[in-house]
């Protein structure tokens, strides 16, 4: 230590004429009036010394006092005759040296407080908000700090998300909270049934759900931190890990109000394209039909669009379109036309589709995927001065004539059309009446020949 205070902490210890002191001499003159402000930096850094040493010897007496009996998981174990409950009580000292809290020389008793000498009294909970003033405020106001009304019980606490001695920087592949295994302290509890219930939650496979997503895989399989994680898209951004609210809530992330924006933290460009299509200009306008991504895409599982188990994947993109645009009273209030799937699963392109030819055109091929505009917008994929260019993209060379071909083709009765209604029931009359009239002539004919002439000429024909 008498080293180290020569060297880095009393810096006046050599005297005044150590080359040190001569440069700190020279600064001073260089700074007129610093000298009036500041005390000498020898002088403050003894102080500093001094206090950290008033502070840190009593607290390793302490730390050492308590490890005699904690720091031997054998002799916690025989103490209390549970191995389970020893592993709570005991600490490594080497491994807790490597904690933050270990680090910055921190004794047992600056967090157990009153806990007193052995035997001990009645122990006090540890109130982490004590130093971490800023995150306990954020955990009360959030639906893990929010108590059970009936019971009492807090969802979550630190220890549940932090541990309780091994407490580490995020940033710290070994850290709980680490974004690489996060996953694995939240799924503790979103996986526990019980625990759900209790709290009024019934879905436990948001995690596994999040495992086998684009987001997830990319996550595990790839090692890609920039992957959103949990605290990512349910809290805010920088600091939500403490912040996390239902989603019912006006300040969650993934409420509907705020879900296309958290999505457009990582996916900026999409949204912007969002935006610019009737969908985006719709929610802005807070029109609650308008779907957001997690409409088409879902919220926790969400896939690649190549993947046979993604909403947008061409094989069933038109069943997730159609879950608005085949609804009646829905296509009635925006004036939209009627029966979108079902009169393009009767369209070659709908027929080709179900029968596995998934490179045919689906929605999204005609329509675009996020920037999609009625056809009545000159900067719409399915305008008329667009289609030859969106039907060549396919088809090369298409006329124009080909292309201006109705595509979404429905029936009279859908379109409430009378007269249409009455000249197809007249073709198909007239057409009925002919293919019986023709039938009849032929079995006429071959009545004639089996029956009537073999009886003229006394026997059958051969």
């Amino acid at each position: 230590m008498s080293e180290l205070s020569r060297e880095g902490f009393c810096m006046g210890g050599r005297g005044e004429s150590t080359p040190r002191d001569a440069r700190t001499d020279s600064v001073a003159r260089e700074a007129p009036g610093r000298g009036d402000l500041f005390p000498r930096p020898g002088v403050v850094s003894c102080v500093l010394l001094a206090a950290t040493l008033v502070v840190l010897i009593p607290s390793l007496a302490a730390a050492q006092s308590c490890l005699a009996c904690h720091g031997s998981h054998e002799f916690m174990a025989g103490v209390t005759g549970d191995s389970a409950r020893a592993a709570r009580l005991s600490v490594d000292p080497a491994e807790f040296a490597s904690t933050v809290h270990g680090a910055l020389g921190f004794s047992c008793d600056a967090c157990h407080v009153g806990i007193g000498d052995f035997p001990h009294g009645a122990s006090h909970r540890v109130e982490c908000g004590g130093c971490h003033y800023r995150e306990r405020e954020q955990l009360a106001q959030s639906v893990h700090g929010r108590s059970h009304p009936l019971t009492g019980e807090e969802p979550a606490t630190c220890v549940d998300c932090h541990s309780d001695h091994h407490i580490r920087r995020p940033t710290d592949p070994r850290s709980t909270v680490y974004r690489l295994t996060q996953f694995e302290t939240c799924a503790v509890c979103h996986q526990d049934a019980e625990r759900m219930r209790r709290f009024g939650q019934e879905n436990v496979r948001t995690v596994t759900t999040y495992l086998n997503s684009v987001h997830g895989r990319g996550l595990l399989a790839k090692g890609l931190t920039v992957a959103p994680v949990c605290t990512d898209c349910h809290g805010e951004r920088g600091s939500g890990a403490h912040e996390i609210q239902e989603v019912a809530e006006a300040t969650c992330p993934m409420n509907r109000e705020r879900v296309v924006e958290t999505c457009g933290r990582c996916h900026a460009g999409i949204t912007a394209q969002y935006d610019r299509g009737i969908h985006g200009e719709q929610f802005r306008e807070g029109n609650p039909d308008a779907p957001t991504c997690i409409s088409c895409h879902a919220e926790h599982g969400i896939q690649p669009v190549a993947s046979p188990e993604s909403g947008v994947n061409p094989r069933h993109i038109s069943r997730t379109c159609t879950a608005c645009h085949d609804q009646e009273e829905f296509n009635a209030k925006y004036g939209l036309g009627v029966a979108r799937g079902r009169t393009f699963d009767r369209s070659f392109h709908g027929i080709a589709l179900r029968s596995g030819q998934v490179t045919v055109a689906s929605c999204e091929s005609c329509h675009g995927a996020h920037e999609i505009l009625p056809s009545s917008d000159p900067n719409s994929t399915i305008h008329a001065d667009n289609l030859v260019a969106t039907c060549g993209s396919c088809h090369p060379g298409i006329g124009k004539g080909v292309a201006q071909g109705r595509i979404h083709v429905v029936s009279f009765v859908d379109e409430k059309s009378a007269v249409g209604l009455a000249v197809q029931w007249f073709y198909i009359l007239v057409i009925g009446v002919t293919v019986l009239y023709a039938v009849g002539l032929i079995a006429l004919d071959q009545y004639r020949y089996r029956v009537v002439d073999p009886r003229r000429g006394g026997g059958r024909h051969a």
